[in-house]
């Protein structure tokens, strides 16, 4: 009998993916003659930036098992959705297309990306996160987070250079994710639980909201992926959502569209763009709230357009994808002797 998935958490998977496209509508919208809007777009940050930790630390939470079919099926409509994306904004190109055709290895979207390595590398981190006693796994963490977080978070200046939109971010998460599921198995207040998301989100919201008074641009220091900010306040959500309990069909179903929409988000909004300019209101008081609504609207047309995959082409691609493992497993078992045969001749060298 198929596992039902628990509803809570879908939840918390759809309003991460509202929070990051409420992030992604407020940069392309010019605030910097209403500090007012400005200070709402540095609210989103200090809020909905928790978005991207939140997937990899389900994803930790829960583990990931590695399926080669699963991630030929995502990959496959990550491929459809860009392609049809590209033509649709006129990208007839061959350079567009063929980079179109190859979204993972070309890091059209870096959280696909660096998901899809997570997902290789996931067996192995498993096995670390269960062989390593309680006590070293803890200090791997306090090592990890002091290196990629709480330093880049006080100096400013992150190791990867990259704010923690990279891998290293991902797996230091992820391991943080099954630390939570392997050792962290109490209740929580769920008082004490919304009181610390709220002061570690007014505590990132004064901060960056000061220096974007200051500075009179939008400034997101200590609201970026490897903030360790951001890392608690995510932490928080989840042991906060993980306390109550729901089960919803409508909520479980709206959840299988969540990385259809992360993918179809800015063609979507591209489409949209060229007959609402958010623009025109960047002056308004009620901006926040246009820009909640149009989000909505967006995660809706990118969810009915994946439903509709899913009734048309979707048919095919469980077909399709057996013929690519296959064919990969072919593949790799080819590179595997090869690497044996490579391996022995240059032992059997005098």
């Amino acid at each position: 009998m198929k596992h039902e998935r628990s509803s809570n958490f879908e939840l918390l998977r759809l309003l991460c993916i509202f929070g990051i496209l409420v992030m992604h509508t407020f940069a392309g919208i010019d605030t910097a003659a209403s500090p007012g809007n400005m200070l709402a777009n540095v609210f989103a940050n200090s809020l909905f930036n928790t978005g991207v930790t939140c997937f990899i630390l389900l994803s930790g939470y829960f583990g990931i098992r590695f399926d080669l079919k699963k991630l030929i099926g995502l990959d496959l409509m990550v491929i459809f959705f860009t392609v049809a994306g590209t033509v649709a904004l006129g990208g007839f190109g061959s350079k567009d297309l063929i980079k179109s055709c190859i979204p993972v290895l070309s890091r059209r979207y870096w959280f696909i990306t660096c998901y899809f390595v997570l997902c290789i590398l996931a067996p192995f981190l498993n096995q670390v996160a269960e062989q390593l006693e309680r006590e070293h796994f803890r200090r791997l963490l306090l090592l990890l987070l002091l290196v990629f977080s709480l330093i880049p978070t006080l100096t400013t200046y992150d190791v990867m250079q990259d704010a923690g939109k990279g891998l290293a971010h991902f797996v230091m998460i992820y391991l943080l994710g099954r630390y939570l599921a392997r050792y962290h198995i109490g209740h929580c207040s769920k008082k004490r639980l919304l009181l610390g998301i709220t002061g570690s989100t007014a505590l990132i919201f004064c901060a960056d909201g000061a220096l974007t008074l200051h500075q009179g641009v939008i400034y997101s220091t200590f609201s970026r992926d490897c903030s360790i900010f951001i890392i608690f306040t995510a932490v928080l959500l989840l042991l906060l959502f993980r306390e109550f309990s729901l089960q919803s069909r409508i909520i479980n179903r709206a959840a299988t569209n969540v990385l259809a929409i992360y993918v179809l988000d800015q063609v979507i909004r591209s489409l949209l763009g060229r007959y609402l300019d958010l623009n025109a209101f960047s002056g308004q008081w009620y901006l926040f709230f246009v820009v909640c609504g149009y989000v909505l609207l967006v995660m809706l047309l990118a969810a009915v357009c994946n439903e509709l995959r899913k009734l048309t082409i979707g048919r095919i691609e469980p077909w399709l994808t057996g013929i690519v493992a296959a064919f990969l497993q072919s593949c790799g078992a080819l590179l595997v002797r090869m690497g044996q045969r490579i391996v022995h001749w240059f032992i059997s060298m005098d």
